[in-house]
């Protein structure tokens, strides 16, 4: 995995325990060392199958986050901070994959997370593993207005429409909209808000398991003859 550079990053160090160097990025995130963390994260990133970077440092980093936001060890501007150090690492990715996908003939799959939720980093890791398996990504991010969600899948003819949510309420406030939807794209719902009661509501697909898992799932779905999708 090259995370946005051409050789390992200066000060690179190989073969370090993921536990370590969470430990290492912690440590510089918690007194807001840009150039410390951002040399931990790339170390961790450079030359890892994206997969396994997703799992192995993304998701664990991420829960991590989550974890000390509750319990008051990270305060508002270190929350910040840690996102968007993550952000401006993964979306190194983009710019490469997009060339690579811009005459790929892969489904179109439009991502995004409804208004109201400013959590989109898992959603953007599952952009990046779906672009990697020869999906045409069309990424909104976070805080997108259902009816603008609408909108851009009949633009793009989008074959599947992913929504990521941390809230139910985000998604079965637009219940009638989304079922509508559905009716002409078929519609995925992921995340801790995501729930087989809110799939029901809006006639959508329950998406299950990590990003890793998730995405399997859906490009076999969409691999799948119309009939026999589930």
């Amino acid at each position: 995995m090259d995370p946005g550079v051409a050789s390992p990053p200066q000060g690179y160090r190989a073969r370090v325990k993921p536990a370590d160097a969470l430990h290492d990025l912690w440590a510089a995130v918690e007194v807001f060392d840009t150039e410390a963390a951002d040399l931990v994260l790339a170390s961790m990133l450079w030359d890892v199958p994206l997969s396994d970077a997703v799992t192995d440092v993304v998701l664990p980093f991420l829960h991590q986050l989550g974890e000390r936001w509750e319990d008051g060890r990270l305060s508002v501007a270190h929350e910040h901070f840690a996102s968007n150090l993550l952000r401006r690492r993964l979306s190194a990715f983009t710019p490469r994959q997009s060339v690579e996908m811009s005459s790929t003939p892969g489904p179109v799959v439009l991502l995004a997370c409804p208004s109201g939720e400013q959590h989109d980093l898992v959603l953007l890791c599952f952009a990046l593993l779906l672009g990697e398996r020869g999906a045409r990504v069309r990424f909104l991010g976070a805080d997108t207005p259902v009816p603008a969600v609408v909108q851009a899948a009949r633009a793009t003819s989008a074959d599947a429409v992913v929504l990521a949510t941390t809230r139910a309420t985000a998604l079965t406030s637009h219940a009638t909209a989304l079922a509508r939807l559905s009716e002409d794209h078929p519609v995925y719902v992921a995340g801790r808000g995501a729930t087989a009661k809110v799939a029901r509501e809006t006639g959508a697909r329950l998406m299950t398991g990590d990003p890793v898992q998730a995405v399997a799932e859906l490009v076999a779905d969409l691999a799948a003859p119309t009939g026999e999708r589930r």
